[in-house]
């Protein structure tokens, strides 16, 4: 939670922990092994760095949230943050995030970008899909540019990457869909929105936390998370994302 905003919130470090891309900087941590990594610290609730900063409350899904996913306010009555401490931390913290994201697509060698998230297993109250089981993987290559769904990653490209993270998964628990998909709708971020134009193959990655945040390795006493388990995820990612791009950018 941004210390400006410390007393003024509602919500537990629980709702902070399972609110957030729930481990994303320890599962997508491949270091110097890629071009660049661009990761926060900051609760979505307060600062959404995958919305355009323009987007304030009334919004109900903005750059600064009222609700949690499950419809829980965020902030304590009569106590919202005023415009001015609500553009202080736009500038403190989405700002540079999208300075760092354009100068590394500006100057470094890229041949590919990924945009990683984590999911809950089921889809939440604010969300375009309320109450579904979602994939353990889910890849989105499509945007919508101007009321047109526009690619940013060939079918042919996804689908491979599809392919190697299947085979490096093939071993996690089952679920009661479809293990692994590609979205058929556009990405509703702002981050593949703003990005996935480009020249440069995009592609938004999503990984369910059904396969760390449950009694077997998450413990809600602690509210730790199996590191082992983490570690171990990590490196089947890192297997079949670097599978991928030795076969198709190499």
């Amino acid at each position: 939670m941004p210390e400006e905003f410390a007393g003024y919130e509602a919500v537990s470090k629980f709702d902070l922990l399972i609110q957030s891309d729930t481990c994303a900087n320890d599962l997508f941590s491949f270091g110097d092994r890629v071009a660049g990594t661009i990761d926060a610290d900051i609760s979505r609730l307060f600062v959404d760095l995958d919305r355009q900063y323009t987007s304030v409350p009334p919004a109900i899904d903005g750059v600064l949230k009222k609700t949690t996913l499950y419809g829980k306010p965020v902030f304590r009555d009569n106590l919202f943050p005023d415009e001015i401490a609500i553009s202080n931390v736009l500038r403190r913290y989405w700002v540079p995030f999208h300075d760092a994201v354009k100068k590394i697509i500006d100057t470094a060698n890229l041949k590919l970008i990924i945009e990683c998230h984590t999911m809950l297993a089921v889809g939440p109250t604010v969300s375009r899909d309320p109450g579904k089981p979602r994939p353990i993987i889910l890849l989105e290559n499509i945007i919508n540019r101007d009321g047109d769904a526009v690619a940013t990653c060939s079918p042919e490209l996804t689908a491979n990457l599809l392919e190697h993270l299947k085979k490096a998964f093939a071993g996690v628990d089952d679920t009661v869909v479809e293990k692994f998909a590609i979205a058929a709708e556009p990405s509703p971020g702002f981050i593949h929105r703003q990005y996935g134009t480009g020249p440069i193959p995009m592609v938004r990655l999503s990984l369910s936390r059904a396969l760390y945040l449950n009694d077997k390795y998450f413990s809600y006493d602690y509210m730790r998370v199996d590191e082992l388990r983490i570690r171990h995820l990590g490196d089947l990612l890192w297997s079949a994302i670097e599978k991928f791009y030795n076969r198709n950018f190499q």
